[in-house]
């Protein structure tokens, strides 16, 4: 039974941010209702301190640590928004909780966003941060990628970068429902049949979001930087997803597992009944309460 808090945040959902994605696609107006949504998200928690050094080159990034102390491990984190916005708030929010639960310290990245600056701008912020962590002296075996959505899409992708060029792997990373097809045939799979049931996404402008984070070049679609479903997942390291039963984006999370297990690697894919896309960033419901506690159990299988 999904909980009253979980079915009024999924109205709400409906009520604005998938009414905002399925109007003409203003960037700016996006990012003022955002902006204006976010002072309904709690301040982050007094028990966790949030600094800025050292920064990256080209976005901002934060550390949160909490005030009880942490062991060596690093949480990586890349938000949501589909490539264009973010929620800070949110994914601030979540990222000291998932520390809490962890005992680790997060890094947050804030990478460059669409349409001014398209891909790599964004992937290329990431392996910046993921490079930096390793220079500091973090040991791979210490760190956990995360992501959200667009973020979980990035995360697929660094992964595969990463290994491409030799870089060593990290423990893990959890994918929250990843943006992993932007090859996006919209008449089969998820993005077909939960097209009415999703309560947060909308596939109405699916072609200009893509077109507009590709910067007009619709045949990089198919690249596994871009659509990491598309990738061989060979010698990557464990894998855990979760998404919810009536996201448009299920089938990603799927296929992406699917191709990691062909590959040897160790993927679970958690599906959460009827809850909304990004539940994990609402604190106030059970279910996220829930889900930051089984992501908090593979950080530990992953990374003792």
């Amino acid at each position: 039974m999904v909980s009253w808090q979980t079915r009024t945040a999924k109205l709400l959902g409906r009520l604005t941010i998938r009414q905002a994605l399925r109007r003409q696609l203003d960037i700016v107006e996006m990012r003022k209702r955002i902006l204006a949504m976010e002072r309904f998200f709690p301040d982050l928690p007094s028990d966790v301190q949030l600094t800025a050094e050292p920064g990256l080159k080209h976005c901002d990034a934060e550390w949160l640590q909490p005030n009880e102390g942490h062991g060596d491990r690093v949480i990586l984190h890349l938000p949501g928004g589909a490539f264009m916005t973010r929620f800070v708030r949110a994914e601030r929010l979540l990222v000291a909780r998932l520390c809490r639960a962890t005992h680790a310290r997060g890094r947050l990245v804030f990478y460059r966003l669409a349409p001014e600056d398209p891909w790599p701008a964004g992937l290329d912020d990431a392996m910046e941060a993921y490079r930096q962590l390793l220079a500091m002296g973090v040991r791979p075996e210490h760190i956990v990628l995360s992501g959200m959505s667009a973020g979980g899409c990035l995360a697929l992708a660094l992964l595969l970068k990463a290994r491409d060029q030799g870089l060593p792997m990290p423990a893990g990373a959890m994918l929250m429902s990843p943006a992993a097809d932007l090859t996006d045939d919209y008449e089969q799979g998820s993005r077909a049949t939960n097209a009415s049931r999703d309560a947060v996404l909308s596939l109405e402008h699916g072609e200009e979001i893509r077109r507009l984070y590709l910067g007009g070049k619709d045949e990089l679609a198919s690249h596994p930087y871009v659509s990491p479903v598309m990738g061989d997942f060979s010698a990557l390291p464990p894998l855990f997803f979760q998404v919810g039963s009536t996201e448009i984006l299920l089938d990603d999370s799927q296929r992406c597992a699917d191709q990691a297990r062909q590959a040897g690697v160790s993927a679970e894919v958690e599906v959460w009944d009827r809850v909304p896309h990004g539940w994990q960033t609402l604190s106030f419901t059970p279910e996220s309460g829930r889900a930051i506690a089984r992501l908090a159990d593979f950080v530990r299988e992953c990374c003792p």
